[in-house]
């Protein structure tokens, strides 16, 4: 090993620095809830196996305008998502929203409901994923 590689930052720190670059994208990392809840709304975006432009639009709306991120920062986000998030399960996702409060577990359905919405029409898999959701945060 030269002492080059030796001075150069781990792999960790490397990571630790990008996301210390990127404000919207620390809060995702280090917020389980906000992760699961932004894997959700993916999930709900990718239901009917295509993203509509409109539901496109949805996901950065709620992320952006509701969930205060940075716009800018969407791309990133979609990133961590995918290589953090793929093995986690939809039911997964939704049981760690189950301790929330109703009225925050209310919010987060009205945002996948939105999602599932923005194209003018439910698909029976949005509708199963929205359902089995609910069920998970205590909604019957």
């Amino acid at each position: 090993m030269s002492e080059a590689a030796g001075n150069s930052p781990s792999f960790g720190e490397r990571v630790r620095s990008f996301l210390d670059q990127s404000g919207s994208l620390s809060k995702v990392a280090h917020d389980p809830v906000l992760t699961a809840e932004l894997l959700l709304l993916v999930r709900m975006s990718f239901a009917n196996k295509s993203v509509e432009p409109a539901e496109a639009d949805a996901f950065a709306a709620i992320c952006t305008r509701l969930l205060g991120l940075n716009g800018d920062e969407l791309t990133d986000i979609l990133k961590y998502l995918n290589d953090f998030g793929y093995e986690t399960t939809d039911a997964q996702a939704a049981d760690m929203l189950a301790g929330l409060s109703v009225e925050r577990k209310r919010e987060i359905l009205g945002h996948l409901a939105m999602v599932a919405q923005a194209d003018g029409e439910v698909d029976e898999r949005e509708r199963r994923l929205f359902e089995a959701t609910a069920r998970r945060l205590g909604f019957d």
